[in-house]
């Protein structure tokens, strides 16, 4: 990796930094999502990504026929680093259901481009490929509400009735736009701190509905 490379690359956690494999392709992938992340899909050229691979752009070519190939190579490794994370996500357990939102977050914010970004107009006639996009994008809501409901009827949280969807809707927010809103007011602020804080500000909106226990967890996570 160049110097430049190895900065970008500590903005991803080791388990998705782990999920690309050490070659040309994996390398080159984990370089598009990076870049995709910080510039948005639309501004980033299949040159950039080359450049900033340090590869030949015919290189990269070799292993992604276009942009739209990185794409699709990104959303099956977010599908399986999501599936992942959410293991334990029917257990009842304070500890398993608080880790299970910490570490799906930490693949939102890796994948972010994928759930932040507009693509109507980067791909123009890919109806398919945007309707899988939107699809993807619907299953991530469908979690945050599943995940609110699961702690409520563990009486993990206790809730108003007819919140849960929009306490789910905020949550969601901060994990698409956290990261590049918070980027842009702290900039000299270690990148896994600015994780940190997103994910205290997930559980500042959650708090007044936590049970003591899933309360005592959250603080101890966060501290």
């Amino acid at each position: 990796m160049q110097p430049e490379s190895q900065r970008i690359a500590s903005l991803l956690t080791a388990t998705t930094q782990r999920r690309f494999p050490p070659k040309t392709r994996g390398h080159v992938l984990q370089v598009a999502l990076l870049l995709f992340n910080q510039r948005g899909f639309a501004a980033v050229t299949t040159a950039s990504i080359a450049e900033e691979a340090g590869v030949l752009e015919g290189t990269l070519w070799y292993h992604f026929n276009s942009k739209k190939d990185l794409l699709i190579a990104h959303m099956a490794l977010l599908r399986e680093a999501f599936a992942e994370a959410n293991t334990q996500s029917h257990d009842a357990d304070p500890e398993a259901v608080v880790r299970g939102v910490f570490d799906a977050y930490d693949v939102i914010w890796d994948f972010r481009y994928l759930l932040r970004d507009d693509f109507r107009h980067a791909l123009p006639g890919e109806v398919e490929l945007l309707q899988a996009l939107q699809l993807l994008n619907d299953e991530l809501d469908d979690w945050a509400e599943e995940r609110v409901a699961h702690a409520d009827a563990h009486e993990l949280l206790t809730l108003p009735r007819g919140e849960a969807a929009g306490i789910a809707e905020i949550i969601l927010l901060i994990g698409r736009y956290w990261l590049d809103f918070s980027e842009g007011k702290y900039p000299d602020t270690d990148h896994a701190e600015l994780r940190k804080r997103g994910l205290g500000h997930i559980f500042t909106v959650l708090k007044p509905y936590l049970s003591p226990e899933a309360a005592e967890v959250v603080r101890r996570k966060l501290s």
